[in-house]
């Protein structure tokens, strides 16, 4: 499932048109990084880690999206800022995907700038093609100013914890970058094979907080985290499924092909302990039972508020989040004090 269509920023323009737009877009990125900041509104601002900006026009469902409907959504449900993500590069041929990526990447920013103080970036990368995802890695961060890197949970049937994906990861580690990771459809698991996926069934429903999981484990079958700790990965709609399969994969001391030995090479510190190092956005986690687990066993540093805007109104996260009644200090943080810590520039 791509998180984009086909997209008006990506059409073919001459290399030198191009050149001077992506110049222009650059010079402004370097010279705006303060004024961003400085935009951003005090302490009791809600920011946004969940945020989609839509290259084609249209989200998945072929609602119409533009920036000025994000920009009066931010603004009617009091949220001062959003870090947008603009969706996964599938593109398999490796120039094609190098230049989607790039003026992706530029258009956003774009966006960003002609709007400032209303949006950040997570910025998006060919990551099938490793030299191409580290060029645009320095591009976005060094450059654009980009505020972290926007992944998905698997690129076809490769899931993040495959081995061709570690250069990637060292160098985001050297970096102590910024990663969210968003959940896409899985070949394993379609409407093609899933005879229960059928209208109003669809892959958001049940597979993507499942390949949340999947992806989480496949980081930490790796040793990918561990040998990269500095790279602060946020998983979307409060880590799916994984909360609800911690102490289940821990019970499997006792089995007597795992055992405790096993369990403890794989996490040194504990499962729970390993979880808890990863960031979490609560978009569709409101509900109080998903919401409570997810605070029991996470540190509350480390949750985001996220709407996942525009597949679901940033109204419908606000008021799901207000009915958790949380005491004031714990909504502050969650709302965007966390995130402010997490992401510096947007610091009051």
């Amino acid at each position: 499932m791509s998180l984009f269509s086909t997209c008006s920023c990506c059409a073919p323009s001459s290399s030198g048109r191009r050149k001077f737009l992506a110049g222009t877009i650059a010079a402004a990125a370097a010279t705006a990084v303060p004024k961003l900041a400085s935009a951003a509104p005090g302490a009791q601002r809600i920011i946004d880690v969940h945020h989609h900006f839509e290259p084609g026009g249209k989200n998945y469902d072929g609602a119409p999206w533009t920036i000025e409907n994000a920009v009066e959504q931010l603004g009617s449900n009091g949220v001062s800022t959003a870090i947008a993500f603009a969706g996964a590069i599938f593109t398999p041929e490796i120039e094609a995907g190098r230049a989607r990526a790039r003026q992706i990447n530029e258009w956003s920013t774009k966006l960003c700038l002609d709007h400032p103080g209303r949006f950040g970036l997570f910025a998006s990368i060919p990551m099938n093609d490793v030299d191409g995802a580290l060029a645009e890695i320095a591009y976005a961060f060094d450059v654009l100013k980009a505020d972290g890197i926007g992944i998905v949970t698997n690129y076809q049937s490769a899931w993040l914890g495959d081995p061709k994906f570690e250069p990637i990861f060292q160098e985001l580690n050297r970096r102590k970058a910024v990663v969210f990771v968003h959940p896409v459809e899985a070949p394993c698991c379609t409407p093609a094979t899933l005879s229960y996926e059928k209208p109003p069934v669809s892959v958001p429903w049940i597979e993507f907080p499942t390949n949340t999981a999947r992806t989480i484990l496949s980081l930490w079958a790796a040793g990918t985290t561990r040998r990269n700790p500095d790279v602060k990965f946020i998983f979307c709609h409060g880590g799916g499924v994984m909360p609800l399969l911690l102490g289940r994969i821990a019970g499997f001391s006792d089995w007597e092909s795992v055992g405790q030995a096993r369990l403890d090479a794989m996490f040194p510190d504990g499962i729970y302990a390993e979880f808890s190092k990863l960031y979490f956005d609560c978009a569709q986690a409101y509900a109080p039972e998903a919401f409570d687990l997810l605070r029991k066993i996470v540190p509350q540093s480390h949750l985001l508020f996220g709407s996942d805007y525009s597949y679901f109104p940033i109204r419908h996260s606000v008021e799901q989040f207000g009915k958790l009644k949380l005491p004031a200090s714990s909504a502050k943080m969650i709302l965007g004090g966390n995130a402010a810590t997490l992401l510096p520039r947007w610091q009051a």
